[in-house]
């Protein structure tokens, strides 16, 4: 291309080779069905019809719309899984993108080594009903918006995104995700350090001695919690003067009992 253009006395910018990127994870598992579609095998029919089986009205209808328009068979549709399935043979010619009337499938740079770091959802619902329709769907939280040191995640209605631009596949916020929305793609396996343990925490109930209602917080079970109330801290002597003052104490006693 570089030398047709040079012949033509125009001038081509090097762009990043694209593939088409699946942003929905409401599989089977994760969204189970929740209606059934009787109806025209087409996304865009029943996309004017019904939510989804799922009931999430942003996920894929899993009907192959996107299948039926690729040229190139890059596409199909996993029978285990309901979603659509990207391969090596896209040239992102952009006719899946087209044809998902949800606006799923989005091109995206393949990345240094095919390595590739998106949000696989597009839920602009709240964290309450998204999560209720899908197990993996994007809440909203910000937790990955905040852990980047990239300025590569933005936060719009209710939705993470991750610029392929501006993302260094550092996976900081994969990590950080609480319903694992974030995917990351032909990474290798994560290394654990030795001798390196997290403390384990959990989530518990706490009464505040100030307080009537009882509060969340995450407690490091690996310390001794002890929570008293303001004014009846008590020291308590140590066991070899407790051990010391019981013969008396119970030699006191006796003598009240010959009195």
């Amino acid at each position: 291309m570089a030398e047709v253009a040079k012949i033509l006395g125009l001038e081509v910018e090097e762009q990043a080779p694209l593939i088409a990127v699946l942003r929905c994870n409401g599989s089977f598992k994760n969204s189970p069905k929740k209606v059934s579609y009787e109806g025209a095998t087409s996304c865009a029919f029943a996309h004017n019809l019904f939510g989804g089986n799922g009931g999430c009205p942003y996920g894929c209808l899993g009907e192959g719309d996107c299948v039926k328009a690729c040229a190139f068979d890059a596409i199909h549709i996993n029978p285990e899984t309901g979603l659509p399935v990207v391969n090596d043979k896209c040239v992102a010619c952009g006719a899946c993108v087209e044809a998902c009337p949800r606006d799923i499938l989005e091109l995206r740079p393949k990345g240094k080594k095919e390595r590739r770091i998106f949000v696989s959802c597009i839920n602009k619902e709240k964290g309450g009903p998204a999560k209720k329709n899908c197990s993996t769907a994007c809440i909203g939280c910000s937790k990955c918006f905040n852990v980047c040191e990239f300025d590569a995640i933005t936060m719009k209605d209710n939705l993470a995104y991750i610029d392929p631009y501006k993302c260094k596949l550092c996976r900081k916020c994969v990590v950080e995700c609480p319903t694992n929305a974030i995917h990351e793609l032909n990474f290798p396996p994560r290394k654990i350090k030795t001798g390196e343990t997290a403390a384990p925490k959990k989530a518990m109930a706490v009464r505040h001695p100030d307080k009537e209602k009882v509060a969340v917080e995450n407690i490091d079970l690996t310390e001794k919690v002890k929570v008293e109330k303001p004014g009846a801290v008590k020291e308590t002597p140590p066991i070899e003067k407790v051990r010391e003052s019981a013969p008396e104490e119970k030699k006191s006693n006796e003598e009240k009992k010959e009195g």
